[in-house]
């Protein structure tokens, strides 16, 4: 799984999280989901396309869970590790009540 290490002032410049409007230098978003939260933090798994090179990268990013939590986004790390990602079609099942009979 190739990886690509960022720096904080890189995803800055590059819009990510907050600023990706795909223009000239910035990242294009891809997805933003909530994926894990904690007491203090809700964590994101952000994907996005980065300009420079064109591929896709997942990294995730952290927001205080209320307004008065401070968190840095990227927890603090000097080095944000991106995962290089592409789109696939997943096929999922379900369970769902039966329907009654008439």
């Amino acid at each position: 799984m190739p990886n690509r290490i960022f720096t904080a002032e890189e995803l800055e410049g590059f819009g990510v999280p907050f600023e990706c409007d795909n223009s000239e230098g910035t990242a294009e978003e891809l997805s933003n989901e909530l994926y894990d939260f904690t007491r203090w933090a809700h964590v994101h798994e952000f994907v996005f396309r980065a300009p420079d090179d064109g591929k896709a990268y997942r990294v995730h990013y952290r927001t205080g869970a209320t307004e008065h939590q401070d968190q840095d986004l990227w927890n603090w790390e000097d080095r944000i590790e991106g995962v290089e990602v592409e789109e696939v079609q997943v096929t999922t099942t379900a369970w769902k009540p039966v329907k009654e009979k008439s």
